[in-house]
């Protein structure tokens, strides 16, 4: 009677043992839309409102991509006050991830004039933050890339198509 009592008792372990496996797909798929969005609605950032997001007395930084805003605020040692790349923080300089052009001039500058190659790097930039384990998506930006809705632009529209363009160089 032990050795069948045992016997169940592992049995029964084994089955929320591989129940749980069965559901870690799940539970990891649910963690990741929880982060990506707040339930099922993504908050949308005025420009204004993401400017307030720079660090300034140990508050959050965020930062945007193509439109896609991200809490950065673990990051601060880098995207803080005084740091390096701060010039990111509280505001949208897609084009200057790519230009190096880290200056207000290089952040208007027109994404559709650069090459699809420099564009898909961009496109890195943004998958960089988008599975980086301590960085967050927190919304979307309205403006450039995203309306008031959180709908695409055209604009992103047609910077998306670029970065889908092989590009093809002929040197002579």
């Amino acid at each position: 009677m032990t050795f069948r009592r045992k016997s169940l008792t592992t049995h029964h372990m084994f089955n929320q043992v591989f129940n749980l496996l069965l559901l870690l797909p799940f539970l990891s798929y649910c963690s990741f839309a929880s982060a990506r969005k707040d339930d099922g609605i993504d908050r949308i950032f005025s420009s204004e409102e993401l400017s307030g997001y720079v660090g300034k007395d140990g508050g959050q930084i965020y930062l945007s991509v193509l439109g896609e805003v991200y809490d950065v605020t673990e990051g601060k040692d880098y995207y803080g006050e005084g740091s390096s790349y701060s010039f990111f923080a509280g505001a949208d300089r897609s084009a200057c991830f790519f230009s190096g052009d880290f200056t207000e001039e290089g952040a208007k500058k027109n994404i559709l004039d650069y090459t699809p190659t420099q564009i898909k790097s961009l496109e890195e930039w943004r998958s960089f933050y988008e599975k980086h384990e301590k960085y967050s998506f927190v919304g979307k930006l309205e403006g450039q890339f995203y309306d008031s809705s959180g709908e695409p632009t055209q604009y992103l529209k047609d910077v998306t198509a670029k970065m889908s363009v092989d590009e093809v160089k002929t040197e002579l």
